[in-house]
């Protein structure tokens, strides 16, 4: 795995809503063919129309359509060429695309397998262009994860930065995360130690924020509102997932989704969580200054406080938000690093570790020492670190 380098920033600003400095470090861009491979759908009948599963004829090699059949003339022919672009397609379950392929013995033509849409193909049209590489230099140790980490500007998605595993296209679906900053900030690689190790255990990581961004977003009490950011990042993804001219295109699990952020940034995160597609959201030195019920009402999925400990400025409010959440699973988790965390450390320091294993819980399913093992249980890896407290709620 080649590692992206760490920040050399001067020091995170450590009140309540401040911004983290940044640098960039060197990073490989990687784009991939839009589609995937996928198993070939089986000779169909002949018939014009919907072209349900056939039986005969061997491997066909199928690009399928939008969901629905397709068209075919011809007997189902015999031997047919190799496997080609399948899997489902952009218009969900269905009957699968028609592909056809010259074989011995006549024209074949292929259905996809009962109930799966073949895979659609990419419209010149919509074609975009390529995503630009970013260069984020520091230094620092190698991310713990095992996939490479890219990290790029996407020319669909303004004012963000993309930190992503370097393959895609293959069998890993990736879940997506979307982060705010500290203070708010439109610069989207402030933390690239700790987003790139995220990304490093694969996830999609959408940094809200231009590359080296300037400005911030503001900060209101409409919680709901601040949240719309993350929530438009996770449209973009969704979307993305399902175009075939995509290099996303059925790379993302598209059900498992994080809202996250730092500080002001996790104003953010709290008012994004109500979303119904939200999986988890997990809320890094922060909590509301003006209390708003109705957005802790609001949650559905799972969602964790970790905060820097007393001297965090936001220790109080987060703690409250905390207390005041009944619905659903909740944990609060905390050790003494103050309002900064350790976003700027190696692979993003302790919160790097914490983050990876409770997005490994939530949105992974991994119920060892690395995932809800870290949180629950009286033998649990925060509840023995004596530099941690922790406490839990509504969780089994």
């Amino acid at each position: 795995m080649q590692a992206l380098a760490h920040v050399t920033a001067a020091a995170v600003a450590l009140l309540l809503f401040g911004c983290g400095a940044d640098d960039s470090l060197p990073s490989e861009a990687a784009g991939t063919p839009a589609g995937s491979s996928g198993a070939a759908g089986s000779a169909g009948s002949a018939t014009t129309g919907a072209a349900p599963a056939g039986s005969g004829g061997g491997d066909v090699s199928a690009t399928g359509g939008t969901a629905g059949g397709g068209a075919s003339d011809g007997a189902a022919g015999g031997s047919s060429g190799a496997a080609g672009h399948g899997g489902a397609g952009a218009g969900g379950a269905g009957a699968g695309g028609a592909g056809a392929s010259a074989g011995a013995g006549g024209t074949g033509a292929g259905a996809g397998g009962a109930g799966a849409g073949g895979a659609a193909t990419c419209d010149p049209a919509d074609e975009t262009a390529d995503p630009t590489p970013v260069n984020v230099r520091g230094m620092g140790a190698a991310f713990t994860g095992s996939h490479e980490v890219v990290v790029e500007k996407d020319p669909g998605l303004s004012g963000r930065t993309i930190f992503r595993p370097k393959d895609l296209g293959g069998a890993n679906k990736y879940p997506i995360v979307a982060w705010g900053q500290g203070g708010c900030s439109l610069n989207g690689t402030t933390n690239p130690d700790f987003l790139g190790e995220l990304a490093s255990h694969g996830y999609l990581v959408i940094s809200d924020g231009e590359p080296n961004g300037s400005d911030s977003r503001p900060m209101v009490d409409d919680y709901k509102a601040m949240g719309k950011p993350l929530i438009e990042s996770l449209d973009w993804a969704i979307e993305e997932n399902g175009r075939a001219c995509s290099q996303y295109y059925q790379s993302l699990a598209a059900d498992k989704v994080a809202v996250m952020g730092w500080s002001c940034g996790g104003l953010m995160a709290e008012g994004a969580a109500g979303d119904p597609r939200v999986t988890t959201a997990v809320i890094w030195s922060s909590g509301m200054i003006n209390p708003d019920q109705k957005i802790l009402d609001a949650l559905h999925a799972p969602i964790a406080f970790i905060l820097g400990g007393p001297d965090d400025v936001a220790y109080p409010n987060g703690t409250r938000d905390y207390r005041n959440t009944s619905r659903v699973p909740a944990v609060l988790a905390s050790t003494n690093v103050g309002h900064g965390g350790t976003y700027g450390q190696d692979n993003g320091g302790v919160f790097g570790k914490v983050g990876v294993a409770w997005l490994g819980w939530q949105l992974k399913g991994d119920m060892g020492a690395t995932g809800k093992g870290m949180f629950v249980g009286a033998s649990c890896g925060l509840c023995t670190d004596r530099a941690w407290t922790i406490e839990s709620k509504n969780v089994n």
